[in-house]
């Protein structure tokens, strides 16, 4: 992940490359909850054009934007935020083993 800035349009993107599932997508959260912590009131842009996402975890992180949160990923607190997700080119359509 890569953390850009933009002071003037008050936002930071959080640049994702590699695979997002739902297995893995806590390491995510707890990234843009530092983010958000450091830079209250920024949007935080989610960018998984170069990434790999899951059909799940792209609809946990849709439903989080829509209701203008972020997981902890670790218990089932969440964090207000500005969130804004750019899709990937593709979505993986596979099921993780339980």
């Amino acid at each position: 992940m890569l953390i850009r800035i933009d002071a003037i349009e008050e936002s930071a993107r959080v640049n994702v490359r590699g695979v997002v599932t739902p297995a893995n997508i806590r390491a995510l959260y707890v990234v843009c909850r530092r983010v958000t912590a450091k830079l209250p009131g920024y949007e935080i842009v989610v960018d998984l054009a170069h990434a790999r996402v899951t059909y799940e975890a792209m609809e946990e992180l849709h439903d989080h934007a829509r209701q203008s949160v972020m997981s902890s990923g670790i218990d089932g607190s969440v964090t207000p935020c500005r969130l804004r997700i750019v899709d990937p080119a593709t979505v993986l359509r596979i099921k993780e083993n339980a």
